[in-house]
């Protein structure tokens, strides 16, 4: 056990998610505090660990506007999809590429008045972003793209006669109703997708002024976020350690 939590710690993903973690915490600590003081003790503890997590992002804008590149040009994608996911990642780029500018501010180098303004805005784009994400995954969800059919690698020989009541029949098959009903039931991916993204959303919507909830709902709905993907990164370095 103490192999696999040090595996995390040399993770930079976990790191992050781990500082994010203790943020959330701390949110929530916030809105519980009573009095002035254990106000401005939690307060200034999330700063800081705001301020740890922005040294894992610092550039993350590169890989974000490279993935909208590349969906841009991916033939595989519908034009819908296409469109979405090169508004997705432009916007998330965007966050990242604003909020860039502001952690002078953050370290207390430098006091520009336009610093909360920036971060105003880029925290608009990362609201943007989550918003089409959101959007992206009941798209994909519900509109699956079609899947090329597979054979088993032996020749078919079938008559044209056979060919042809197979093409003008109208009765549906138990494999195709169970197709069907396999492509609308929900896939677990889409649903923790949905949950990260409807969890993430409040965190700039709050801090927009967009979504009027309080420290405490903020606090959980990152802390979900945050969970839920820190499993993910668990799972992947953990699986990245036993494989040859």
């Amino acid at each position: 056990m103490l192999q696999s939590v040090v595996r995390f710690s040399e993770d930079a993903a976990a790191l992050e998610k781990t500082l994010r973690g203790l943020q959330g915490f701390v949110t929530i600590a916030v809105g519980l505090a009573q009095s002035q003081e254990d106000i401005d003790f939690w307060l200034k503890l999330r700063s800081q660990f705001a301020l740890g997590r922005r040294y894992f992002r610092l550039l993350k804008w590169h890989p974000c506007w490279k993935n909208a590149s590349s969906a841009a040009g991916n033939p595989d994608f519908g034009s819908l999809r296409r469109t979405l996911e090169v508004i997705k990642f432009g916007f998330l780029g965007m966050y990242f590429f604003l909020e860039m500018f502001t952690i002078t501010n953050a370290l207390g180098a430098t006091n520009y008045e336009w610093g909360p303004r920036v971060q105003m805005e880029a925290n608009k784009c990362w609201f943007y972003s989550i918003s089409v994400s959101i959007f992206l995954c009941l798209y994909t969800w519900l509109m699956p793209e079609p899947l090329p059919e597979q054979s088993n690698g032996k020749a078919e020989h079938i008559s044209r006669g056979e060919k042809a009541d197979t093409a003008t029949s109208d009765t549906p098959t138990a494999a195709s109703t169970t197709k069907t009903a396999k492509s609308w039931a929900p896939d677990p991916k889409f649903k923790t997708q949905l949950l990260i993204d409807f969890s993430d959303v409040v965190v700039p919507g709050a801090a927009v002024g967009w979504i009027p909830v309080g420290p405490i709902t903020v606090g959980i709905a990152s802390t979900i976020s945050t969970f839920t993907t820190g499993r993910q990164i668990w799972n992947r370095v953990q699986q990245s350690a036993i494989q040859p």
